[in-house]
């Protein structure tokens, strides 16, 4: 608002600004219980990371402060776990977690020379998918969660933004192209089957799947497996598609 970058929530009634501060807000994730909301705050040029509650009373609250800027990406379904991007002194972006009950010290899930981002928890808790680009190009992984284990790759041509299907056996994943595409998962204790990724459609992603404003995730899956795409606004304004029924050529003119 303003020239500045607040969180807003929309429901079907209504549209609500959640976040005042002067401070560009950025980055929400909900908790599980949908009570409260994480997101990241810009002060003297760092992003940490604060916490609201989601019925907007009260101000956010500090949960993380440090050098580098961090992003969070995804809540554990059991509450306990915060998973975040941050970027390290090598400048690369590495995965963290924050715990959310007992000691509140960060620790690290994945730190490497390469970039890893877009982490997201599976339904049950045990596993976190994530792109990398340690092939070169970003491509989709799964870890178990907390670790240690194997790490399995997921999508074969390229993918960004990894989201599971609510029931966990399937992985869904942007394309190279703009497709999401669907990739089946079977887990078995500490082992991991995905399966072959096929397209499901064109996505369409705002700006395109290499713009500024697709470092950030820009697609959803509702516990109805629907799916929640940010797309172009002008393309609710391309021109109608007009059908003219008992169309008669031979008729009066």
């Amino acid at each position: 608002a303003q020239g500045n970058t607040d969180i807003w929530l929309i429901d079907a009634a209504r549209t609500t600004r959640f976040t005042f501060a002067p401070a560009a807000d950025r980055w929400p994730v909900w908790s599980p219980d949908g009570s409260r909301l994480v997101f990241s705050q810009q002060r003297a040029g760092i992003y940490d990371i604060y916490q609201k509650s989601a019925n907007g009373a009260g101000a956010e609250a500090l949960l993380l402060a440090s050098p580098e800027t961090k992003a969070p990406w995804s809540w554990a379904p059991d509450g306990r776990s915060l998973l975040y991007t941050s970027v390290s002194p090598k400048q690369s972006r590495d995965l963290w977690v924050l715990p959310m009950a007992g000691d509140p010290k960060p620790w690290s899930f994945l730190d490497s020379t390469f970039n890893e981002r877009a982490g997201a928890f599976s339904p049950d808790g045990h596993w976190v998918a994530y792109q990398s680009d340690e092939s070169g190009r970003y491509e989709i992984y799964v870890r178990p969660f907390p670790g240690p284990g194997g790490q399995w790759q997921v999508s074969t041509a390229g993918g960004k933004d990894p989201r599971w299907r609510p029931d966990g056996r399937e992985l869904y994943y942007i394309a190279p192209d703009s497709r999401l595409m669907a990739a089946p998962i079977a887990a078995s204790g500490t082992a991991l089957q995905p399966g072959l990724p096929t397209a499901l459609f064109q996505a369409r992603i705002a700006g395109g799947v290499t713009s500024d404003i697709s470092l950030r995730q820009q697609y959803d899956v509702a516990p109805d497996g629907r799916f929640l795409i940010n797309v172009n606004v002008d393309e609710g304004t391309a021109a109608p598609i007009t059908v003219i029924t008992n169309w008669n050529p031979e008729g009066k003119k």
